[in-house]
């Protein structure tokens, strides 16, 4: 610290008048866009809160573009049991009104309100025999451009026959010149994720371990209607109609990667498959969740293996049974570090971790509806609690812990973290309190002007709905007591961290800061109105993606997401050089050349320039 001082000290003296960079500016970029924010004002990008997620994002051809799931919380925890919570979900969400997934554009200058450019088209189908008319998507949840074209990632985990993959081509189309180029049947567990571009190829991965691959994917051909679909019973006891025929929709695609490729995966439909993708030292890292074992990583250079048109892959972190050249076992050796996420930045690849949602899906949605069980979820919530960490790991696959706790978030690392935070970027006065942080991913990373931003999601926004509405829906005091005091809890654990999404920065890798810790930047732009600051209800960061700034898509399943832009200034221009004075004459004699102190301070100037860089926006 004393030697940070002394250098500030003399850059300040060798450069009078210099300031410390141009901030970070924010501002909201949907709904109302005045802040402070309203956190009880509908958003979802137009006033619609049923738009619960901006899932995907992307810039293409003078547009941001975003794609919405609807919902989405309530699907998944109507699908996870509380189907019967009527009037809880009612209070809780938005009321159920349409449920097509909606993809939406704005001007990247922010000039017009953002339009609609697609939505869901309805598919026919025979479920169980019967038939009937079903949405198509349920939710955008990738993007990606590659070779001058716009990719759309679909999900079909509900109701819906197939996940397909969306190109638009024409920089200036509409949602009328979006081609199929990709089916994938919805088998109960096999919904496409996110898209990669590797060794000139375009790779997506799904949730029953397939790794697609196209060079040049063509527009497939109309899929035959009605599609039959029937209901089946999954391992972790939730029915989800599936698909039962082949409906063709893969020409031009070849698998990279299939269950034999990732060895030791247990499959949990809608929660486990292939995660997320880098690509980093000529390999592709694919993470692959697994809620039960904890996650898996696998690489591969793009080798074929000799079998069919599959590659090569070694593990890097998997089961060690099945995997014995691994490094690392499932989940560093937790399993309740379910995912992982990954973003290269300055020579080494970044992995935020996702934590286990059993305990919180399971045990508190069935407490609700049991609860006789509800005292004991809690206290097995408690238990188990496993706040996300970061970690880092360079060309050897060699992992260091940046954030999290020794021991605790993986028996691997026993030194401290090297940038001083606990797991979930816990704070407390204490420092031997239990980390019961409600961060529970590190959901989204992204480089941005020098500085690696990373998101989070934080589950404490729905346990403060939930138990704020259980009361008003007819249930047992005995549950609101119950519910309220966990919550009390977590208040105690986080004294400075309020509800809501976290973003930190860092310029190294290892100095993280925090940029906003409520989920809407109350931080900067003070209270609302009400007295509520930031934005509770925006329980994660969801998207990030670079244009003219930093995006930031929301996840806000209450009152829908919103979309927010983060920027530093353009670089001033450099000035025009003076022109050089003739030289004078020389005169006689010896002499030695003045003007040390002069070079001293030019060659302090470029330390000053990369400092001041370095220290932007916190």
């Amino acid at each position: 610290m004393k030697y940070r001082v002394c250098i500030i000290a003399i850059i300040a003296v060798l450069i009078a008048g210099a300031a410390m960079g141009a901030d970070l500016t924010v501002e909201k970029w949907s709904g109302d866009l005045s802040v402070p924010v309203d956190p009880f004002a509908a958003d979802g990008l137009t006033g619609d809160p049923e738009n619960s997620y901006a899932w995907s994002m992307a810039e293409f051809g003078g547009y941001i573009y975003a794609g919405t799931n609807r919902n989405y919380l309530r699907q998944i925890l109507e699908t996870a049991g509380a189907s019967g919570l009527t009037d809880l979900m009612d209070a809780m969400f938005p009321m159920k009104i349409d449920a097509k997934a909606k993809i939406y554009r704005k001007p990247s200058d922010g000039s017009g309100d953002w339009e609609l450019f697609y939505e869901s088209p309805m598919v026919d189908i025979t479920l169980d025999g019967n038939p009937m008319s079903v949405i198509l998507d349920n939710g955008y949840r990738g993007m990606e451009v590659w070779n001058n074209s716009l990719y759309i990632v679909t999900y079909s985990f509900f109701s819906s026959p197939y996940s397909r993959l969306l190109r638009l081509s024409d920089p200036q189309g509409t949602g009328a010149d979006l081609e199929e180029v990709l089916r994938v049947e919805n088998t109960g567990g096999s919904g496409l994720r996110e898209l990669v571009i590797f060794n000139d190829s375009l790779l997506v991965g799904t949730e029953d371990l397939k790794m697609f691959r196209s060079t040049s994917p063509p527009e497939q051909g109309p899929v035959v209607t009605p599609i039959a679909m029937v209901t089946v019973l999954t391992p972790i006891g939730i029915n989800i109609p599936c698909t039962t025929a082949d409906l063709g929709g893969k020409t031009g695609w070849t698998l990279a990667g299939n269950a034999s490729t990732f060895p030791g995966i247990t499959a949990s439909p809608g929660w486990s498959g292939i995660w997320d993708n880098v690509v980093f030292n000529g390999f592709l890292y694919t993470s692959i969740a697994d809620p039960t074992n904890g996650f898996s990583l696998f690489k591969t250079d793009g080798t074929p293996s000799g079998v069919d048109d599959l590659w090569v892959w070694t593990p890097v972190v998997a089961k060690i049974a099945d995997n014995p050249e691994a490094k690392y076992p499932q989940g560093l050796g937790n399993t309740q570090n379910t995912a992982v996420t990954m973003v290269e930045f300055k020579g080494k690849v970044y992995a935020g971790t996702f934590s286990s949602w059993n305990d919180i899906l399971k045990g508190l949605i069935g407490g609700v509806a049991d609860p006789s069980t509800l005292p004991g979820a809690i206290l097995k919530l408690l238990e188990n609690w496993t706040p996300p960490q970061l970690y880092r790991f360079g060309a050897n696959d060699s992992w260091e812990m940046i954030v999290g706790d020794p021991r605790l978030s993986s028996p691997i690392f026993d030194s401290s973290p090297l940038s001083g935070w606990r797991a979930g970027f816990f704070v407390n006065p204490d420092p031997l309190f239990k980390n019961l942080s409600t961060n529970r991913y590190i959901w989204r990373m992204k480089v941005y002007n020098d500085h690696l931003f990373m998101g989070t999601m934080d589950m404490r926004p729905i346990l403060e709905v939930l138990t704020e509405n259980i009361l008003g829906a007819g249930y047992q005091p005995a549950i609101h007591s119950a519910l309220l005091h966990l919550q009390q809890i977590f208040e105690q654990a986080n004294p400075t961290d309020p509800s809501g999404f976290d973003l930190f920065a860092t310029v190294n890798g290892t100095t993280i800061e925090a940029i906003t810790r409520d989920g809407g930047f109350g931080e900067i732009f003070g209270k609302f109105s009400t007295g509520d600051k930031g934005d509770r209800h925006n329980y994660g960061a969801r998207t990030l993606i670079t244009g003219d700034g930093l995006f930031l898509g929301t996840a806000n399943p209450f009152y829908g997401c919103q979309i927010w832009k983060l920027k530093y200034p353009d670089p001033e221009p450099e000035p025009e050089p003076e022109p050089e004075p003739e030289p004078e004459p020389k005169s006689g004699g010896g002499g030695c050349s003045s003007g040390g102190g002069s070079s001293a301070a030019l060659l302090l100037l470029p330390l000053a320039a990369a400092y001041f860089r370095g220290r932007k926006g916190f």
